[in-house]
């Protein structure tokens, strides 16, 4: 719970760059989307031709800011399929949207995500290092504590020695990576 608890900041940091990346990238389809109705609405007011059905495929993938940037969140978190949303941008703004499209998915999925799991792993790694320096300050006290036999607060050589066969000295001093004989 605690290293949850430390997981926080980073987290909220992190959704806040995710959220971020996410309005970007929905601007820029959102303005492509009206760019393109609007030079639709040209044309059929100059008697071109425009593709009837791109301007309701486009309006309902990007037609307003928060749309956009939902399908772009749904995208890279698995609840909507890429080429639902592809599709449009390819047909009737430019094929080469599919590679702008597909370096935002690999971006947040990639980079994001394992900036994600890598602030996790490194939050509960800090958190169990700091737990065992606790556990190991709380068991080295109530170890020396015990070593010092004749209560005065310090630990004479003589006491020191003649503890130095204690199961639990010679479990401490294996922890911390020293030899008994270095002791």
């Amino acid at each position: 719970v605690v290293s949850i608890m430390a997981s926080v900041k980073p987290l909220v940091s992190t959704i806040v760059l995710l959220l971020l990346v996410v309005y970007i990238v929905g601007c820029y389809f959102t303005q492509l989307t009206l760019n393109y109705r609007l030079d639709c609405v040209r044309a059929i007011d100059t008697g071109e031709e425009c593709l009837q059905d791109g301007p309701e495929l486009l309006n309902e993938y990007y037609g307003s800011l928060g749309t956009t940037c939902l399908n772009l969140f749904q995208t890279v978190t698995g609840g909507l399929d890429w080429k639902l949303i592809l599709d449009p941008l390819i047909d009737h703004i430019s094929p080469w949207m599919a590679i702008v499209f597909c370096f935002y998915v690999v971006f947040t999925s990639v980079a994001l995500m394992n900036i994600v799991t890598g602030v996790f792993v490194e939050t509960a790694l800090q958190r169990g290092r700091e737990d065992k320096d606790v556990y190991m300050i709380n068991h080295l006290r109530e170890l020396f504590g015990k070593l010092d036999e004749d209560h005065n607060g310090q630990i004479s050589w003589t006491e020191f020695e003649g503890n130095l066969k204690e199961p639990r000295l010679l479990t401490f001093f294996k922890e911390i990576d020293i030899d008994i004989s270095e002791a």
